[in-house]
C-alpha cells in the first residue's frame, strides 16, 4: 500500500486542468485573429512551419511533469506507521554507568562514548526482542522504557551524559532493582540485565541485588569497562581531586563484577578496545526462552519519491526537445531549466518539512501532557537539524517538565542570539522566563533574576514573572546572608554540628546527675526532718555518708560519662563512615 507522507502537495495538480483549459483559450483567441486577418485555411497554408498539434504534445508532456513532480513532493511511502503483531523474544534492560569515572580514556575517546557506540550496534542487532535503558551513579533511573522501538533507543542514547543523573556515586544494586521493577509481567524467565560500568560499586549491596534478580527469573551480564592500572578522570580542564587534593585514579574492580555476575548466574565480559563485550553475552540471551508477546512495531517507511522526480525530469527534457516550429524554439524558453533547478531542490525541501512535522507532533504531545512522547519527537527532529532552535528550546521545556533540569539546561542554554532573529518579542521573553524558572531549580539565583529581568524588558506587564522576580530576589539575598555567615568550609561546620551534639549531650547527662543528686538530698532531707520528729528533745547529728555510698554514686558517675563519651564515639564514626560514602566519581 503506498501512502503519502506529505499528502498536502497534492494540490499542485490541480495546476493540471487550469494549464489545459488556458492553452484551450489561448489556441480559441488564435483562430479568431487568424479568421479576421483573411480566410483560415488559406493563412494557414500560408504558415507551413506551424504544427497543429504540437503544441499539445508539449503542453501534456509539461502536465504530466508537473503531475509526477507533484506526487514526488508528496513522498509516497511503501510501509505502514505501526502494526500489531505476535513475535518471541527476550526483554532486555541495559544499564549504564554515567558516574564522573566513566569518563577515563582507558578507551577511545572515553569509556562513556565507547559503552554508547557498543549499545547502539547492540540495537542493530536486535529484532524482536524488547529493550530499556537505564542510567544510573548514585542513583539510577529509567531513561527508555522497555520497547521495540529501536530508533528512539538510539535517540535518547546519544542524549546520555555524565549529567544525566545529578547524584555522583556508583550504585549498581540500585540500578538492577530499577531494572527488575522495569520488566512486564509476561516476560517471566526471558529477562536480562546488562550492567555497564567499571565496578567500582561505592553505596551499596549490588551481589544482593543480583541475588533478588536470580529469584524473579532474571540474569544479570556485567561488561567492565577499564583498567587494572587505572586512568585519572578528566574534569573541567583537569583532572578529579578527593576532599584532600590528591589526584583521583580509577580502576576497574573486576572481583565485584564477577561476584554480582555470578549470584545473577549470568556472565562477565571485559571490555576490549576492539571487541567491547556485547556479542558473547547477546549469544548467551540468544539461548534463553524466548516468550511470546503483542508488540506495536514501528516500521521505517519505504521512500519512492526519487522514481517519480526522475520521470519529472525525463518529461522535461523530451518537452524541451520537441520543438513547437522548425526553428526549435520551444513555448517555454528557458524556463525548463528554472524548473529543474527547482526539482533539484526537492530532498531539502522535504528534509526541512519532516524536521518541522516532528516538532509539530511534539507540540501536540507536550499539550496532552504526553512528555516524554514529545520527548521522542523533539530529538527525531534535532537528528535531522541540530541547529533548530525551536526543537532545542522545546526539548528543553519538556525535560523541564520531567524534573530533568540539568540536561534541560544543555539544550537551553545560549537560545537566546538565535531566537531574537527568528521569533517575537513576546516568545523571547517566554524563554527568558523559562530560563528563570530552570536556574530556580538549580538554586542558580544570580542567573534567575537576570533572566527575569531580561524577560521583563521584552514584556513589562508580566505579573508571573514579576512574581517570580521578587521570589528570586528573595533566594538570593538568602542565600548570600547564608554565605556571609557561614565561617569556615563543610569540615568546620560538621566539626562545629559534633561539639554542640557532644556538649549538648554532657551538659544534659550533667543535667541529669543535677537532678538526681538534688533528689537525694530531697529524700536525705526529709528523713532529717521525719528524725527529727521522732527524736524530739535529742540533740540533733549531722547526717554521715557511708564509704562504701560515696563509692557508688562516684561509679555511678563515671559510667554515665562514659556512656555519654561512647555515643559521641558512635555518632562520629557514623559521619565518617558517610562521608567515605559520598564520592563524586
Amino acid at each position: 500500500m503506498i501512502i503519502f507522507a506529505n499528502i498536502e502537495y497534492l494540490w499542485l495538480l490541480l495546476l493540471i486542468p487550469l494549464l489545459l483549459v488556458c492553452y484551450a483559450i489561448s489556441r480559441r483567441l488564435r483562430r479568431r485573429r487568424i479568421e479576421r486577418f483573411g480566410d483560415r485555411e488559406l493563412v494557414e497554408q500560408l504558415l507551413p512551419l506551424s504544427p497543429k498539434y504540437k503544441g499539445w504534445v508539449k503542453l501534456t508532456l509539461v502536465c504530466l511533469s508537473i503531475a509526477f513532480f507533484a506526487v514526488a513532493l508528496a513522498r509516497p511511502q511503501i510501509g505502514a506507521t505501526l502494526k500489531e503483531r505476535e513475535v518471541k523474544g527476550v526483554e532486555i534492560m541495559i544499564a549504564l554507568d554515567v558516574s564522573n569515572s566513566m569518563l577515563a580514556e582507558d578507551y577511545s575517546p572515553n569509556r562513556l562514548e565507547r559503552a554508547k557506540l557498543a549499545i547502539s550496534k547492540l540495537v542493530d542487532r536486535l529484532r524482536d526482542d524488547r529493550v530499556g535503558l537505564i542510567v544510573f551513579a548514585g542513583k539510577s533511573f529509567v531513561q527508555l522504557p522497555i520497547t521495540t522501538d529501536y530508533v528512539s533507543a538510539k535517540i535518547f542514547l546519544n542524549s546520555i551524559n555524565t549529567e544525566s543523573v545529578a547524584v555522583q556515586g556508583t550504585a549498581i544494586g540500585d540500578a538492577i532493582r530499577t531494572a527488575l521493577r522495569s520488566f512486564s509481567a509476561e516476560s517471566e524467565n526471558s529477562r536480562a540485565v546488562i550492567v555497564i560500568t567499571d565496578g567500582e560499586n561505592h553505596e551499596d549491596d549490588a551481589v544482593a541485588a543480583a541475588e533478588d534478580a536470580k529469584s524473579v527469573g532474571a540474569r544479570v551480564f556485567c561488561i567492565g569497562v577499564g583498567s587494572n592500572e587505572g586512568k585519572p578522570i578528566p574534569m573541567d580542564g583537569s583532572y578529579l581531586k578527593d576532599k584532600n587534593g590528591d589526584m583521583v585514579v580509577t580502576r576497574l574492580d573486576e572481583q565485584t563484577l564477577r561476584k554480582v555476575a555470578s549470584a545473577g548466574e549470568g556472565l562477565y565480559v571485559r571490555a576490549g578496545n576492539t571487541e567491547f563485550g556485547l556479542n558473547p553475552i547477546i549469544d548467551e540471551i540468544h539461548s534463553m526462552e524466548a516468550k511470546k508477546y503483542q508488540s506495536l512495531v514501528f516500521e521505517d517507511f519505504d521512500e519512492q519519491y526519487m522514481y517519480f522526480l526522475a520521470i519529472a525530469l525525463l518529461l522535461l527534457v523530451i518537452e524541451m526537445l520537441v520543438s513547437e516550429r522548425r526553428s526549435g524554439r520551444s513555448i517555454f524558453d528557458g524556463k525548463a531549466a528554472a524548473i529543474v533547478a527547482l526539482l533539484l531542490l526537492v530532498p531539502t525541501v522535504v528534509n526541512a518539512q519532516e524536521d518541522k512535522r516532528d516538532v509539530r507532533r511534539g507540540n501536540r504531545d507536550f499539550k496532552k501532557e504526553n512528555y516524554r512522547e514529545a520527548d521522542v519527537n523533539y530529538r527525531k527532529a534535532l537528528v535531522k537539524d541540530t541547529a533548530s532552535a525551536v526543537a532545542k528550546f522545546n526539548l528543553g521545556n519538556t525535560l523541564y517538565k520531567q524534573e530533568m533540569y540539568n540536561e534541560a539546561a544543555t539544550y537551553m542554554n545560549g537560545l537566546a542570539d538565535t531566537l531574537s532573529t527568528c521569533r517575537s518579542k513576546e516568545e523571547l521573553s517566554r524563554y527568558h522566563h523559562n530560563m528563570g524558572n530552570l536556574n530556580m531549580q538549580l538554586k542558580k539565583y544570580q542567573e534567575a533574576v537576570d533572566e527575569y529581568k531580561a524577560s521583563l524588558r521584552l514584556n513589562p506587564t508580566d505579573m508571573e514573572t514579576k512574581e517570580n522576580l521578587a521570589n528570586a530576589q528573595k533566594h538570593l539575598k538568602d542565600q548570600q546572608d547564608q554565605q556571609g555567615g557561614g565561617g569556615g568550609g563543610d569540615q568546620n561546620q560538621q566539626d562545629q554540628n559534633q561539639n554542640q551534639d557532644q556538649n549538648k549531650d554532657q551538659n544534659k547527662d550533667q543535667n541529669q546527675d543535677q537532678n538526681q543528686d538534688q533528689n537525694q538530698n530531697k529524700d536525705q532531707n526529709q528523713n532529717k526532718d521525719q528524725d527529727k520528729k521522732d527524736r524530739q528533745g535529742q540533740p540533733q547529728q549531722e547526717p554521715k555518708i557511708t564509704p562504701q555510698a560515696a563509692q557508688q554514686m562516684l561509679q555511678a558517675i563515671e559510667d554515665k560519662e562514659k556512656q555519654t563519651q561512647d555515643k559521641v564515639k558512635k555518632e562520629k564514626a557514623q559521619k565518617l563512615e558517610e562521608k567515605k560514602r559520598e564520592k563524586n566519581w
